[in-house]
């Protein structure tokens, strides 16, 4: 757990760094790709740190395309 707030702090350091480079009324969507980027990295890094196993994203792509694969896979 020590480890894990150690990586936050850290994380919220170089967050901070770099936020002034996207302030400006321009550059709101450059911020939410920022902050989205960020929240996965740090729930990628979190569940690392703790531990936790977490299927592929690789398997989601496999179930989404699977029909499309039958039914082409079919024509032939």
């Amino acid at each position: 757990m020590l480890m894990l707030l150690v990586f936050l702090i850290l994380a919220m350091g170089c967050m901070v760094i770099d936020l002034p480079n996207l302030k400006g009324r321009q550059k709101r969507r450059d911020r939410w790709v920022y902050f989205a980027l960020w929240i996965g990295g740090l729930a990628a890094a979190g569940c690392t740190i703790l531990k936790i196993k977490v299927p592929s994203p690789l398997l989601m792509i496999m179930v989404i395309y699977k029909p499309f694969n039958d039914l082409v896979a079919s024509w032939f």
